[in-house]
């Protein structure tokens, strides 16, 4: 039975505090990754130096509100002004419970006209009630309105002496330039991964719950340099995961793909997997997880490995265990691979954005991406470096009658040399195909027609040398000698010119980049023809 209405006992209805909350930091020296505002109001404090007037500007949850509290500590501290205030006379324990009646908090979205101006002004014509100073906290300051922005002008140039106004705001371009030019400015910035997963893993081990370090990666990364908001997310995943937070906690609530899964879809990117790269983005949607924090993920991990490989220690938050994830592909590809792969990638944000359909974004993004490796085999063909071209392939296996009679296997027929090239110069095996290939006892002849000379020259170069010699070796045991001869034969009048025009015409590297960039060989002239 309910006891009667009188006899009813009120509890607190919220026994738990949140941790941006509890967590606060009641000490200049707690207050994390502001070193330089931390030295300027300090410094102001020590030498005497205290302006009337401070805008704190900055992104959300860095820490502009607890400035401004610790400040009003600090000028009312029973051992002040001092720059560490003590934290146990009246005038800290108030303020830290926010009952102190000298310390005024406005918040700006909710009193924006400019009555509310003018009943503060009305206040301030008095004195501290017991404090040094009364401060004025207004929070949020660009939400005033126009008219009271004008009406605080006069009382922001010449305050009374007893009276220190703290602007915050996390849009200081909407404060007007009259309010600026009356404060000293001061910017608080975004704090760093490694500096907000520290802090988190700390909390961890002092309130006793668990957090791995990937986890704490994560929230630092999506908490994008706020501390209130990856302190909020750690509440969160709290409550979901009991007091045990790891990766799959993470990815579970915040819709996150793991870094295996990240890692995985940019390896398939980068190697031009295109049906495993849209297995793991389907995957992914399937999951719940949406196409924009997806893209955004890849577009890190994409940076990360950059960062890795310019310089590993400029990710220094990378667990050894992440770190060996990627450092393969990471090699393999290299500093320009991944900056142009990044720079591609980041080309799709306006498409993702505008887009109807997101998830059809990101799969055309990673489309687009994923043709990189040829674009890359391309490039590579045409500088006369390795990668196959696109669309090219090794000369495929077949067999051919040995001088005996029976059939020869691939790796005893002379175009089989050629074969052995692709894979690392594809330009070098394109001449050896157009040349005849016989072995004579410990030599091995290549031979070209008389219109052949430049292919003749580019397989007798000294640059080439060693791949032809290397790929002798493998196809004609026991030769010891390459020989590379052209058929002679008397050139008539203007044969020359033909024989030079065939040879372009029979150069695989001419023919790739006619099919490519277009056009018509004009004229050719002979190395130092001018």
């Amino acid at each position: 039975m309910s006891p009667p209405p009188d006899e009813i006992r009120y509890h607190d209805a919220v026994t738990y505090q949140v941790l941006a909350r509890s967590w606060r930091p009641q000490r200049f020296a707690d207050l994390l990754g502001q070193d330089a505002v931390v030295q300027t109001l300090q410094n102001a404090l020590s030498s005497d130096a205290l302006g009337h007037a401070y805008l704190f500007s900055g992104l959300r949850g860095v820490g502009k509100t607890t400035a401004a509290r610790l400040l009003a500590k600090a000028v009312n501290c029973a051992e002040g002004p001092t720059a560490e205030p003590c934290g146990v006379c009246d005038s800290c324990r108030e303020v830290t419970d926010g009952a102190s009646i000298d310390v005024v908090e406005i918040d700006a979205a909710t009193h924006t006209g400019v009555d509310q101006v003018r009943e503060l002004q009305e206040l301030l014509r008095f004195r501290p009630t017991r404090d040094r100073y009364r401060v004025v906290v207004v929070d949020e300051v660009h939400m005033l309105s126009k008219a009271a922005f004008n009406a605080l002008l006069k009382s922001i140039e010449e305050p009374p002496p007893y009276v220190l106004w703290i602007f915050a705001t996390t849009e200081r371009h909407k404060v007007p330039a009259t309010i600026l030019s009356r404060c000293q400015q001061l910017d608080f910035r975004p704090l760093s991964n490694e500096a907000i997963r520290s802090h988190l893993e700390a909390i961890a081990d002092r309130e006793g719950f668990q957090l791995s370090p990937g986890a704490a990666g994560t929230i630092a990364s999506a908490a994008q340099g706020s501390v209130r908001d990856a302190l909020s997310l750690v509440d969160q995943l709290r409550a979901f995961a009991a007091d045990s937070i790891d990766d799959e906690a993470v990815a579970a609530v915040l819709g996150v793909p793991s870094f295996e899964v990240t890692a995985g879809l940019v390896d398939a990117l980068a190697e031009g997997r295109v049906a495993e790269a849209l297995l793991i983005i389907r995957t992914e949607f399937a999951s719940g997880h949406d196409a924009a924090i997806l893209y955004q993920e890849a577009g890190r991990m994409l940076r990360t490995m950059l960062h890795l490989a310019v310089d590993p220690s400029l990710d220094s938050a990378l667990t050894e265990d992440l770190r060996g994830n990627i450092e393969p592909l990471t090699s393999a590809l290299g500093i320009d691979a991944l900056t142009r792969m990044l720079g591609l990638w980041l080309e799709q944000e306006p498409m993702l954005r505008d887009a109807a359909n997101r998830e059809l974004a990101l799969e055309v993004a990673a489309l687009r991406l994923a043709r990189w490796p040829a674009v890359q085999r391309v490039e590579q063909w045409l500088a006369g470096g390795e990668g196959p071209p696109a669309g090219g392939s090794p000369p495929s296996p077949t067999t051919t009658d040995s001088p005996g009679g029976g059939p020869t296997p691939m790796s005893a027929r002379p175009a089989s040399l050629a074969a052995a090239l692709w894979a690392k110069y594809p330009r070098l095996a394109g001449a050896i195909e157009a040349a005849q290939v016989s072995r004579d006892g410990e030599v091995v002849i290549i031979s070209f027609e008389a219109d052949a000379h430049a292919l003749a020259r580019y397989a007798g170069s000294d640059a080439v040398r060693p791949a032809l010699q290397s790929a002798c070796g493998t196809i004609y045991p026991g030769a010891v000698e390459i020989r590379v001869e052209v058929d002679t034969v008397q050139d008539q009048p203007g044969e020359t010119e033909n024989a030079l025009m065939a040879a372009a015409e029979n150069d695989p590297g001419v023919a790739l980049a006619r099919s490519i960039l277009g056009g018509e060989i004009v004229a050719v002239r002979p190395n130092g023809g001018g």
